[in-house]
């Protein structure tokens, strides 16, 4: 086991905390940020298989947090039978993320998939929208869980064993996939949604989180640096999140993230800088690579948006994406 190194320590949890802030500000959970990061900025201290398993710990902590945090509001959003259920899966995809990832001893190969899953997601939030505020109190008084129907229960619950696996796997809160399906599928209002999503949450990075320690995945002191340093930045985003244009943060950053997933798959090095010296070449090969990915969906969002009759999203404060 590597020596513990206080000043390492500080620098993961002043890391946590900014992607906590940030991840709060523009809501997402953080493993999209947590993972591919610790291999590029602690790659002296984080491999393929650690790097996702210290961010999933992050994801617990912000998990907790926030399901806090809802539990407090009146009306509750959390529908908690429907986060039961869906838990009874979420947990073994959890579990067989983890024992998936350590199966795949190839080091590259972790990052490749860590690239190809997570760059969907970084470029998902180029089109962030607004989330809209209906009447929370009305929306859950007319919703029923006896409407959804043997189908969306079984693709519903489907989906919670495919967000658990990309939980233990890759280090995500797995609400990327399970507010989708909470809200699509079952109808719940996004709110319930993000409320019951975080809820589920708690389990499938429980989980996961116990079998990463089992298999002697975590490293104890970073991983509790790293989730005190999420709950930090979470309360600070929480407070920054008022002030700023969310949707629009979120937007612009799901344009830079692009850049730290290219580099994790070292793209621009098997291009330009095959020998592995990560000098000035790769960096070069990296950012003309995130060029050829961003600028035509940037072109494309443009076009989108003059379409849109000339008028401009308003947007209310606070009115914060929904988690990846």
């Amino acid at each position: 086991m590597q020596e513990i190194v206080l000043l390492d320590i500080l620098f993961v949890t002043i890391f946590a905390i900014g992607v906590g802030t940030l991840s709060s500000m523009i809501g997402i959970g953080g493993g999209v940020l947590n993972t591919p990061l610790l291999l590029i900025v602690f790659y002296s201290i984080f491999n393929e298989q650690s790097a996702p398993a210290t961010a999933l710990i992050g994801a617990l902590f912000v998990s907790l947090a926030s399901t806090f945090a809802y539990w407090r509001q009146n009306p509750r959003p959390t529908i908690v039978r429907v986060g039961l259920i869906l838990v009874i899966f979420s947990v073994p995809g959890s579990l067989f993320g983890v024992l998936l990832r350590t199966l795949i001893t190839a080091p590259y190969a972790l990052r490749l998939i860590f690239g190809l899953v997570l760059m969907p997601l970084a470029l998902k939030m180029l089109f962030a929208k607004k989330r809209g505020k209906g009447d929370l109190i009305s929306e859950l008084t007319n919703w029923d869980s006896s409407q959804i129907t043997r189908r969306q229960w079984g693709v519903s619950l489907f989906g919670a064993f495919i967000g658990g696996i990309s939980a233990g796997l890759l280090g995500l809160g797995g609400g990327a996939v399970i507010v989708p399906v909470l809200s699509m599928l079952m109808g719940l209002p996004m709110h319930a949604a993000v409320a019951t999503s975080m809820f589920i949450m708690i389990f499938t990075t429980t989980a996961g989180t116990a079998l990463n320690v089992y298999v002697g995945a975590v490293n104890t002191y970073f991983a509790i640096s790293l989730g005190f340093g999420m709950l930090i930045g979470g309360q600070i985003g929480s407070r920054l999140a008022c002030r700023v244009n969310a949707v629009q943060l979120k937007q612009i950053f799901g344009l830079i993230l692009v850049l730290p997933l290219v580099t994790m798959m070292k793209l621009g090095q098997m291009w330009l800088d095959p020998l592995g010296n990560r000098g000035l070449l790769s960096t070069l090969g990296d950012v003309m690579i995130w060029l050829a990915i961003v600028v035509p969906i940037g072109l494309l969002r443009l076009y989108q948006l003059r379409r849109k009759s000339g008028s401009v999203e308003s947007l209310e404060p606070c009115d914060i994406p929904a988690p990846e």
